[in-house]
């Protein structure tokens, strides 16, 4: 049983150029990406962005999945500076509802008050709370601004034939079939990814002994709501259940299923019993969506196959704690976009497309490894994992170290490329700052006598950041190296340091030379994706170009054949 109360707006079909003037014919493109959900609709902005004619292809007609479930919930900062970038995270953020501190009891006692964000120097808020379908609008709004980007819905593919250098989709639509080739394909068509099935792969998969229900409320609370997560509930048979304030007035509960029929508690019936439980009493609500979901981990490995490229749910799934299946997701895209632009653009061969695949993979793994930790505590299933939890809850009154060992779900966080060959390890002497490999630090800047963030100036290429107080004008930047434009922003304390073609950007608190081990100098750089690349204590474009040049060189050679991976 499903109720549906969100009014979603629905996309129409348009007549493709493969089907139009009466007769089928067969077009050739540059990419075509399968599944215009999260995933799928975020590439192709950043596709699109970076001037890549894309094509979308759904089977669906609005937004969400198939316009019923809210689905996803919290987007990470992280996530939010993307959606910055692809022109979004105004209206998500206007939208949203903040969540930046939760809530953790045993049974009805509070154990555990917490703030997972408490730096105010950031331009967004830990977590964005906000229905999946929203977020999916406004890309989909932003996408169609872009010309580049042809997205057509009411379109099914139906057979895939991938050949030496392309691929052929067989495609239904309303109006009849048609097929189209692609010099690449990805795949952003879910957790029952048809492209998988075409190409007979069959990814690791787990499914975990732990269901769960969940209901989307629309209920006045009166407060801010922001994350509550109760264990150990008698009226759950001991299980768990958590809160989610969303917006349009809206609660996601999700709760455990424990020793009954999956089916039987998702009957409206019970789902109102639970959730007036939960509301403790208070029946004055609507429901909007309910449905259920078996934890599972499943990941495909590789992530590349062939001219075949899997992003989000399509190549991993994820138990849901921590909120990392979208956000994931949202970071693959990222992460592919600027590789599979310069390989179209012919500025880079299939190897960088291997990084891809490593890069996204060890990401998959990482946020699998976390999610089934707290998998382990809120659903012990061994004696040794019982004992741990009890104990932990016992303490966790008492001790405060007791207390940040209860896991009901680590914050989803941007992963650490610290070993790949897009990252160049340190060779001079950094005892702090952030990582090789890690994502860049945003705070307050003032530029050309504006207020903004730093990776406000970030444009989606490689970028130098000089951290210093002068500056040796004999040194002129390079603007391109290896194909690949390269951006200069020099951060500094001196408000009266100006120099000729390089942005300026005057770190206004002292949070970036603090944050960057800068205090004595430094040149960072970011790759397109925002992560470290690699960093000296050279303050000038030579270190910049260096680092550049050598993580590029690595990323020349495919660790197999192109056509050797199409067979």
């Amino acid at each position: 049983m499903t109720e549906v109360g969100y009014d979603l707006r629905e996309y129409s079909f348009k007549t493709p150029p493969e089907l139009s003037g009466g007769a089928t014919r067969t077009f050739r493109y540059r990419c075509v990406i399968v599944g215009a959900g999260l995933a799928g609709l975020a590439l192709a902005a950043d596709l699109g962005q970076r001037g890549v004619e894309v094509v979308v292809i759904d089977r669906d007609a609005t937004s969400g999945a198939e316009g019923v479930l809210s689905r996803g919930v919290g987007y990470a900062a992280r996530t939010i500076e993307i959606f910055d970038r692809l022109g979004v995270a105004d209206k998500i953020a206007a939208k949203a509802v903040t969540w930046n501190e939760g809530r953790i009891f045993d049974d009805r006692e509070l154990l555990n008050h917490y703030v997972i964000q408490p730096d105010q120097k950031q331009k967004w808020p830990a977590f964005l709370n906000l229905q999946q379908f929203h977020v999916e609008q406004y890309l989909y709004e932003r996408v169609e601004e872009l010309d580049q980007v042809d997205v057509r819905w009411q379109s099914t593919v139906v057979g895939l034939d991938q050949r030496e250098d392309s691929v052929e989709l067989s495609v239904e639509t309303p109006e009849g079939p048609y097929s189209l080739e692609a010099d690449w394909v990805v795949a952003c068509d879910g957790a029952h990814s048809s492209v998988a099935k075409f190409l007979a792969l069959e990814p690791s998969l787990t499914y975990l002994n732990d269901y769960w229900a969940y209901a989307d409320v629309r209920v006045d609370l009166g407060e801010l709501l922001q994350r509550r997560f109760w264990l150990n509930l008698p009226e759950l048979n001991g299980g768990a259940a958590i809160a989610h304030q969303m917006a349009d007035g809206c609660i996601r509960y999700d709760w455990q299923i424990a020793h009954v029929d999956p089916d039987e508690e998702i009957a409206e019936e019970r789902v109102r019993e639970r959730v007036t439980t939960l509301l403790e009493g208070r029946t004055d609500y609507e429901i909007v969506s309910i449905g259920r979901v078996r934890m599972k981990r499943k990941v495909l490995s590789p992530f590349l196959h062939g001219r075949v490229i899997f992003v989000g749910d399509a190549a991993h799934e994820l138990p849901a704690f921590g909120a990392r299946g979208g956000n994931s997701a949202v970071q693959d895209a990222e992460n592919l976009a600027w590789k599979l632009t310069a390989v179209l653009a012919g500025d880079a061969g299939y190897g960088l497309l291997d990084t891809y695949a490593d890069e996204r993979l060890a990401a998959a793994l990482e946020n699998s490894r976390c999610a089934l930790q707290s998998e382990s505590f809120i659903n012990p299933q061994s004696k040794g994992e019982r004992l741990f939890r009890d104990a932990v809850l016992r303490l966790a009154r008492e001790q405060e170290f007791a207390r940040r060992l209860i896991n009901t779900g680590r914050p989803s966080v941007p992963i650490v490329y610290a070993d790949g060959p897009l990252v160049l390890a340190d060779r001079d002497d950094f005892d702090a700052g952030v990582q090789p490999g890690a994502a860049a630090y945003n705070a307050p800047v003032t530029t050309a006598g504006r207020d903004a963030h730093l990776l406000d100036l970030w444009k989606g290429n490689f970028t130098a950041l000089y951290f210093t107080e002068t500056w040796d004008p004999s040194d002129p930047p390079t603007d391109e190296v290896r194909g690949f434009d390269l951006d200069h922003v020099i951060v500094t304390r001196d408000p009266q340091l100006s120099v000729t073609g390089v942005e300026v950007a005057v770190d206004t608190t002292g949070a970036l030379f603090d944050r960057y081990g800068a205090d004595a100098g430094a040149c960072y750089v970011l790759r397109p994706d925002m992560h470290i690349a690699g960093r000296v204590r050279e303050v000038s474009p030579v270190g910049a170009v260096a680092i550049v040049d050598q993580i590029l060189a690595r990323a020349e050679q495919p660790k197999k054949k192109e056509e050797e991976l199409c067979r």
